[in-house]
Parts: C-alpha cells; structure tokens; sequence
C-alpha cells in the first residue's frame, strides 16, 4: 500500500550530503508508489509537498545563540534550558501540524537525531515520536562523538535523550559500518547499514559547455586529470589520503579537487592539508574556499 513518507530535518537545500542523499531516498520510494513530504528550516523541495519553518534551521537566531551556550562550557543558566524547551515545544507543535496537513505515515528523519546542530528539533522530535509512536526511519549521517567540538558540553542530558533517542518506534540507519558499530557500543541500538550511493546506470546528462567552463575557472589545463574528492573539508572525511594517493601516481596532470567547504567546523584541518600537499608536491585545489590553493 502506497505510504505519505514524511522527510524532516534543518536543512534541504543545496549539494550538503544530506539534502543529496534524502533525494536519493525519495525518488526511490516514488518508483515503489510512495509519495515524500518535507519538513525542515531551508527547503529547495515543491513547496506544495513541503512545510517550511524557518525556526528549525540551524542558523535561527534563537538556534544559533542556544548553540553558543552549549558547546565549550560544562555550565548553563536555567535561561538556557528554558529557551531550549519552550523552542522544542513550539517545533513539536509544527510537526503535528506537518503530520496532519500531508497525512504522514511514516517519518524519515535525516540527521537531526544525531548531530546536535539543532538541539530544540532533536528534543521536539523525541517528544512527538514518543507521543504519537510514530513510525520512524532515524536516517544518521554524523554523530556528535565525531566531532572534537561537541565533547565538552553543558547539554549531555538533551544528547542522552534526543541524539539519538531510544524508543521502540523508530528503526535506525547509518551510513557505514564504523558509525553502525559505535551507535551499538554507545548506545546499545542496533541499526541498518544503508551506504550512500551513486546511480551509474543512469549517469547526469553531459554538459560540454558547463564542464569546460568548470574546468576552466579551476585553471584546469587541457590534459590535466581531476581526481575528485567530493566532500566537506573535516578531518573525517580523510582527505590525507587522496593526497597520498595522488602523491604515488606521480603523474603532474593529477590536480587534486575538493568540492566543499569547511562548514562549522573551522580552518585548521584546510590549512594542514595545504601544507602536507606542498610537501608532497601535490596540486591541491578547493572549489569553494577563501585560503589560497596548493601547487
């Protein structure tokens, strides 16, 4: 029986990973007859299958002076705690209201009871699953013991309960095998490893014109050879790699590519790798960065 899949998170919007992969997901479950819904703060989506609530992206005002106070101290003031429910509760009340409007039946969410970005929204969602035992596919991309900024933290009860939750209605996703094994360590819950992919069979239409002119604005020569790295600029990701890999095929053409920025998590990863890439002899370049390129 065809399903009224609800997608939810801050952000979908862009090229980020998990605005890429949820399309994935959603043109996937259209081929099996069902039909995604979006919830989130940044929307891109048919905004007549969409619900836009700009207070659940992660740069609201109110978001970002919550997440100021949360993260580098072990202390918060009961303003704090008061902003972070009375936010949670106004959030859990859109999330109704976006389960009543398309007729949900079953809630993908993506990222955001995983990754702290939005601490109201992981405790709003929290709240609504295990008021409504709503059906839910926890969609997990990051978790916060990734990242060495989120571990010294005045909100450990808020990630205890809401990043991610534990309640019986909701069926875990991970990326790979090594966040599959730290969420079960962790945490104790089980998951379904559900890599992100590519669609080869059915490769995007070539664009002649557009390729050169990318090309170009990278200062590609005409023989050079691109070896893509298609990812954030975060120490996770493993971008020393491709730099070693490029530094054995000894070849000058191979221009290393990376296609994202830093984001939230600061310079200092982007700056080493610029450095290991001149010692290497490596031409490392960024698309989308204001510090200069290696070569």
């Amino acid at each position: 029986m065809p399903c009224k899949i609800g997608f939810v998170s801050t952000r979908f919007a862009g090229t980020d990973g998990v605005s890429l992969e949820s399309a994935k997901w959603a043109r996937i479950l259209w081929d099996h007859q069902h039909i995604s819904h979006w919830y989130a703060g940044k929307l891109d989506r048919d905004p007549a299958v969409s619900m836009l609530v700009p207070e659940a992206y992660f740069y609201d005002r109110d978001n970002v002076w919550i997440n100021e106070r949360a993260f580098g101290t072990r202390r918060r003031s009961p303003e704090m705690t008061r902003k972070v429910y009375g936010m949670a509760d106004f959030l859990k009340g859109t999330l109704y209201d976006f389960v009543d409007a398309f007729g949900i039946d079953i809630l993908i969410v993506e990222n955001a009871l995983c990754l702290p970005m939005h601490i109201p929204l992981g405790v709003a969602l929290s709240h609504f699953i295990a008021e409504t035992e709503m059906p839910t596919i926890a969609h997990h991309h990051d978790f916060y013991w990734e990242r060495a900024r989120f571990s010294v933290n005045s909100v450990g009860d808020f990630l205890t309960m809401a990043f991610p939750p534990s309640l019986e209605s909701i069926q875990h996703v991970t990326i790979n095998s090594f966040a599959q094994n730290n969420l079960s360590w962790r945490e104790g819950a089980s998951s379904i490893l559900v890599p992100n992919v590519l669609d080869f069979e059915n490769p995007p239409p070539e664009d002649l014109p557009a390729r050169a002119a990318f090309r170009e604005q990278l200062g590609l020569a005409d023989d050079d050879i691109m070896i893509l790295q298609p990812t954030r600029v975060v120490p996770r990701k493993g971008i020393e790699h491709s730099i070693a890999l490029v530094t054995q095929l000894k070849d000058p053409r191979c221009k290393l590519v990376v296609s994202h920025e830093s984001g939230d998590e600061g310079p200092d990863y982007q700056h080493a790798l610029v450095e290991l890439a001149e010692q290497s002899g490596v031409d490392l370049r960024f698309i989308h960065s204001p510090l200069p390129a290696s070569s």
